[in-house]
């Protein structure tokens, strides 16, 4: 059987794969577009760039042809009054219906958007047809979604708005007092409605995310998200807000210099003299210049819109459920490969979070029964706790008082005798030494030596 070879560590994708940071999340929402940019750009901005424009044509082409009729008909009559109100009601259903329209597209777009950025952090180069192989399944439930969040605002706007306008404009027949408190009233309640939109857009940004890498419904997606950005609102809401200030100052100024270029174009297109044919071409032609770029740059940032919530959506399971640690394992195999086929974005029951926090480890229970441990007396000299007697079996301490109110138990203990250590065995007879045999001693044998120092020579 042969050994697995190593492999070296994945890269990361467009993301490192660990919790992002705010300065992360809002450089790879505008990074982001050069990961797929025919997807992104080609896709996802020239739809909603012709989805705006047709939007456009249709309602501008059914106010002109309904308004041009009142032109035929004398101001004031009754005939007048009743075209206008039709012209009124054709012009709000057209309105209405290419705002559905353009809602189904935009539902579709923020899905697709979804899908890349998944893409793009598993370092895969997905094709067009394998993104909206992902999102179809769940386009009927992003459109759904989205046309429930735009009915839920139009009816708070209307309630909100609508409170003062029957509370008070109405009762007092709007004079002086009557008007200044319904004005009044009314901005307190777009200063109340623009904060409830922040909220409520902001705690259900991860929805679409949710519907389209998860799998979710969309009641399960709302709950999700409201869970996922607890503890990351302000976070979330800080991406959105910078990112729709950068967009906002950059719209402005093209805004701006669009209106200085159309001042211009009168003297191009009639460089002898200013006329009224000249101006208004000039005018014309510099307006739709201004606002395809306009239209451009919207789209463009409904794209980083949409990639800032995926990312925050990535980055909120990273932190609560360990989602990095999914896509980090899911790369290694797929570099080692031996892919499986899991997809990594897919929850774990055991660890998806429910309190919008990571769930704590549960603590096992102790093996032993509260209080004291049975067959272990109390230590010696100590007196037994209050309520607990001593152990059956062992007495109290010697010299010491048992506990006031608890009675010792009968002690059949007897204290021993002293002890006294027993005698030490006397010492085995020694065998006596014989005498050393001494040879006498004669002159020659000590001849020749003599003591150092002494007289002998």
């Amino acid at each position: 059987m042969s050994q697995p070879s190593w492999t070296p560590a994945p890269k990361p994708g467009l993301i490192p794969l660990r919790p992002l940071g705010f300065g992360t999340v809002l450089g790879k929402s505008f990074a982001a577009l050069r990961h797929n940019p025919k997807v992104l750009f080609g896709f996802a901005v020239v739809v909603q760039l012709v989805v705006m424009l047709v939007v456009l044509a249709v309602v501008g082409a059914v106010a002109f042809t309904t308004l041009s009729r009142l032109n035929t008909v004398r101001p004031g009559s009754d005939e007048w009054t009743t075209l206008s109100l039709g012209s009124i009601a054709f012009i709000s259903g057209a309105g209405l219906l290419m705002g559905l329209f353009s809602v189904a597209f935009t539902a579709i777009v923020q899905g697709v958007v979804a899908a890349d950025v998944r893409a793009a952090v598993l370092r895969e180069n997905a094709t067009l047809g394998a993104l909206w192989a992902r999102v179809r399944p769940a386009a009927w439930r992003l459109i759904g979604y989205t046309l429930l969040y735009g009915a839920a605002g139009v009816v708070a706007a209307a309630v909100i708005l609508g409170v003062p306008f029957v509370a008070v404009g109405l009762p007092t027949g709007f004079d002086a007092m009557g008007t200044l408190f319904t004005v009044l009233g009314m901005l307190f309640g777009m200063l109340c409605l623009v904060v409830l939109a922040a909220w409520i857009g902001t705690k259900l940004m991860l929805v679409p995310s949710l519907l389209v890498l998860e799998g979710a419904g969309v009641r399960d997606a709302i709950g999700r998200s409201w869970r996922l950005t607890r503890g990351r609102f302000w976070f979330a809401f800080g991406i959105v807000f910078v990112i729709g200030a950068i967009l906002w100052v950059v719209t402005q100024t093209i805004s701006v210099v669009g209106n200085v270029i159309t001042s211009l174009f009168g003297p191009v297109f009639n460089p002898t003299g200013m006329t009224e044919l000249s101006v208004g071409v000039g005018g014309i032609v510099g307006l739709v210049i201004t606002q395809v770029l306009i239209v451009i740059l919207q789209s463009i940032g409904a794209v980083v819109q949409s990639t800032a919530g995926a990312l925050v959506y990535v980055d909120c399971r990273m932190r609560y459920e360990g989602l990095d640690q999914d896509l980090m394992a899911a790369m290694e195999r797929r570099a080692a490969g031996n892919d499986d086929g899991s997809d990594p974005f897919r929850p774990d029951p055991a660890r998806a979070v429910r309190t919008g926090f990571r769930p704590p480890r549960p603590v096992p229970p102790s093996p032993l029964p509260p209080g004291p441990v049975p067959g272990y007396p109390a230590a010696p000299g100590y007196p037994a706790a209050q309520g607990y007697p001593a152990a059956p079996g062992y007495p109290t301490a010697q010299g010491y008082p048992t506990t006031q109110g608890q009675p010792s138990a009968p002690s059949p203990y007897v204290a021993p005798a002293p002890y006294t250590a027993p005698a030490a065995p006397p010492p085995p007879p020694v065998a006596p030494i014989p005498p050393a045999q001494e040879s006498p001693w004669t002159p020659s044998q000590d001849e020749g030596w003599a003591a150092p120092g002494s007289d002998r020579p």
